[in-house]
């Protein structure tokens, strides 16, 4: 493949919202991004969304569209050029896909519509969705999608919509299989189509992909751009330390688990009666912080009753009040977050309780914060003062406070570029 001009991303979308939160995983990188209605002027002297508003036209007129407007973009300058599409399927996605390879003329097409966080999913080509609750996914054409009065969902077998907009060409499809396996190779055929059920998936499919070093057109919601920007405009991870032992706490971090968010738990019982140290517990953090993966780092106590029962009888065989247990918790933590950040670069931290940011701020020597800004609702963004991680971007909530996804939200944050 020709090398780019400029190391500038080009995304096609149906729809403005659609071009909007996709176009928002390249800002999240610091990299400027515009979202145009017309193909005319994107030079490639900058990332570009393109918004071709063709979701509810008909295949015919969809392809014409797309096609129009991207004859006269100049594809040289672009590194990578992706094709946004809905994750719900809604929309003229083979029509589209087609217009948009018969003017870029890629080697290979890659399909993976699969957005993870909000339960989208595909299993043995089937694109389904998986409730919030964790019930079994429901394929597209048996759910409200199918009713969608302007854009209904007919087919949520990805092999089909292809070939129906590929007539004569082989669609390969990859299976989870052999995906997570690596039992595949891209022969067979130009065009494939790939099942997914998590981020992890995704990112391999992105990284087989990459490895080809081949001209490809990416199709597939914003989640497939993000993986794939994630790949290639590495930022550090996000990290969260976390004593509180409130409900609310317990209900957010298990919200961030489910949307692959790492767990280390920092069993009380065991640094009290000295048969673990801070170190073990540290050095596993840091391990996944450089897989970058976003981590926290909690008490075990935190988690369940049981641990929490573990650490009470703990305390009270060393003689300890409940006073003096609670000083020693936050001293623990404090202590192995600073071991944490002394091997494993991040974006930022998030510290839930303030006595459990004192605790971190006075293991790390900070003298204090700047306020930046606000995150969301009661969660400010701050850069330490002082110390040795002076500048490094902080986030704070009270432990009982904010809605189930604000410990994600506010890790994901952390995690955009400061550049703007």
């Amino acid at each position: 493949m020709q090398a780019a001009a400029l190391n500038n991303y080009l995304i096609v979308a149906d729809d403005f919202t659609g071009a909007n939160d996709t176009g928002v995983e390249i800002r999240r990188r610091g990299i400027p991004v515009r979202v145009v209605f017309s193909g005319q002027g994107v030079t490639g002297s900058e990332s570009c969304v393109l918004d071709t508003e063709s979701r509810s036209l008909s295949e015919e007129e969809a392809f014409q569209r797309v096609a129009s407007g991207v004859k006269e973009i100049p594809f040289e300058h672009f590194s990578r050029v992706i094709k946004k599409v809905d994750s719900t399927l809604r929309g003229n996605i083979g029509a589209e896909t087609r217009a948009l390879d018969l003017c870029y003329r890629p080697d290979l097409v890659v399909f993976a519509p699969a957005l993870p966080d909000l339960g989208r999913i595909t299993i043995n080509r089937i694109h389904c969705l998986y409730s919030a609750a964790g019930a079994g996914g429901t394929p597209l054409s048996q759910t409200e999608m199918a009713r969608d009065p302007k854009t209904p969902v007919r087919n949520d077998d990805i092999q089909k919509i292809m070939a129906a907009a590929f007539a004569g060409e082989n669609v390969v499809h990859i299976g989870l299989e052999a995906l997570r396996n690596g039992a595949f190779s891209f022969e067979g055929g130009r065009i494939f189509c790939f099942d997914a059920a998590s981020n992890g998936d995704l990112q391999a499919i992105v990284r087989f992909v990459l490895a080809l070093n081949k001209r490809v057109l990416w199709v597939g919601a914003a989640a497939l751009a993000d993986n794939l920007l994630r790949a290639e405009r590495y930022l550090p991870p996000a990290f969260a330390v976390i004593a509180s032992l409130s409900s609310v706490t317990r209900s957010q971090v298990l919200f961030a688990e489910k949307q692959g968010v790492s767990l280390i738990k920092v069993p009380l019982y065991a640094i009290i009666e000295k048969k673990m140290n801070q170190a073990e517990i540290a050095a596993d953090a840091v391990a996944l912080l450089k897989e970058g993966r976003d981590v926290i780092m909690l008490s075990s106590s935190a988690c369940s009753d049981e641990e929490y029962r573990k650490t009470e009888e703990s305390a009270r065989r060393a003689g300890l009040s409940t006073e003096e247990t609670g000083a020693i918790t936050q001293k623990i933590i404090g202590q192995t977050a600073a071991l944490v950040l002394n091997g494993a670069a991040i974006s930022g931290l998030f510290l839930s309780g303030g006595d459990t940011a004192v605790s971190c701020f006075e293991s790390i020597g900070a003298s204090g914060s700047s306020i930046v800004t606000e995150i969301s609702l009661g969660i400010p963004l701050m850069h330490l003062m002082g110390g040795r991680f002076e500048g490094l971007k902080v986030a704070t909530k009270a432990g009982a406070f904010g809605k189930e996804d604000a410990i994600f939200y506010a890790l994901r944050r952390l995690r955009e570029s400061d550049k703007r």
